[in-house]
């Protein structure tokens, strides 16, 4: 069974952020260690500069920084990180779900507004459907866990509230790391309301220690981890495979070779069956056919013949109410 790929690319993630925090904390508190058996011998110069020389620092204020400061700071920047890479697993992953079955997006009537410039534009149905899409996971960005748990719900069936993991935790993680981005680690009323069990009040620093984020980590890779079971369950694989269908005619380079771009307009209307048994006082359109590819609302279609005899089948195609042309190509052999 494939995976997701955006679910591997937050597997990692939290990997990297564990592997960051484990070696940093260590070198912060191996050298806050070093440099206090210094201050006390006395063997030390009265300022420091490191390599990358942009700041003098006084021996006993990095000594401080060292032991409690700079690991703090690091945990802050993790916690911020690593709920950045979730909304993005979860987000990301649902364009993943689209190549794989375009099913679920279909179970809502939403009115969606394009202007007119948009529309006249693209050049085929399958880009509008990418960029409706796209357009729904950038909502999802700016509106946070309660929005994605609305979305995975209403489209794929799946209430991420319920699968295993303790949900209120992770809001409360998503949250902290919201007052990091918005507050500086400030608590506001929302936090204090909701999470009154870590005993935190309105205007109070909020603190991430050193076994906090580690549990953090764990949980969140978990409550990852129950999301991809689940879709993997419900989207094992790529299901909109294409359909070809070959046809007898060959590219001529003697005659007029096309590639025609065709959006079909109704659910489950056959375009290669009504393209192969099309024909126009007795000349049949599948005897100019080289192959058509169908993959869900678009056809691909490669057709050779002399001008006048393929011409005559394009009214026919766009008198259908099935089906768009969208574009239409000229394939020509290069010049050597």
């Amino acid at each position: 069974m494939r995976g997701f790929e955006s679910y591997n690319k937050f597997k990692q993630n939290i990997k990297d952020a564990r592997q960051i925090y484990d070696i940093t904390f260590h070198l912060y508190q191996s050298e806050s260690t070093e440099l206090r058996q210094k201050i006390k011998s006395g063997m030390i110069n009265p300022t420091i500069r490191t390599s990358v020389g942009s700041i003098e620092h006084t021996p006993t204020a990095l000594c401080e920084r060292l032991r409690s400061y700079y690991p703090y700071k690091l945990r802050q920047l993790i916690l911020i990180s690593t709920i950045t890479a979730l909304e993005v697993y979860l987000t990301d992953v649902i364009l993943e779900v689209y190549k794989r079955n375009i099913s679920p997006f279909k179970k809502t009537d939403e009115n969606v507004t394009f202007s007119k410039s948009y529309l006249l534009s693209m050049s085929s149905m399958y880009k509008i459907q990418n960029d409706l899409i796209r357009k729904d996971f950038r909502s999802l960005t700016s509106g946070g866990l309660k929005e994605i748990d609305k979305y995975y719900k209403k489209t794929f069936g799946i209430d991420i509230k319920n699968l295993g993991s303790n949900f209120q935790e992770i809001e409360e993680i998503h949250t902290r790391r919201h007052l990091f981005v918005h507050r500086d680690g400030f608590v506001d009323s929302e936090y204090a309301t909701k999470f009154p069990q870590n005993g935190y009040k309105i205007g109070q620093k909020i603190i991430i220690t050193h076994k906090y984020l580690l549990s953090a980590l764990d949980k969140l890779s978990e409550f990852g981890k129950a999301i991809n079971k689940k879709l993997l369950l419900k989207f094992p694989d790529v299901y909109r495979k294409p359909i070809y269908y070959i046809g007898s005619r060959d590219f001529n380079n003697e005659e007029v070779n096309l590639m025609v771009e065709i959006s079909v307009l109704k659910e489950n209307f056959d375009a290669i069956t009504h393209l192969k048994s099309l024909n126009v006082n007795g000349d049949f359109f599948k005897d100019y056919i080289v192959q058509i590819t169908t993959i869900d609302n678009n056809c691909i279609l490669f057709i050779s013949g002399k001008q006048g005899a393929i011409s005559k089948f394009f009214k026919p195609i766009i008198e259908n109410k099935n089906m768009m042309i969208s574009k239409t190509i000229e394939l020509r052999k290069k010049k050597e």
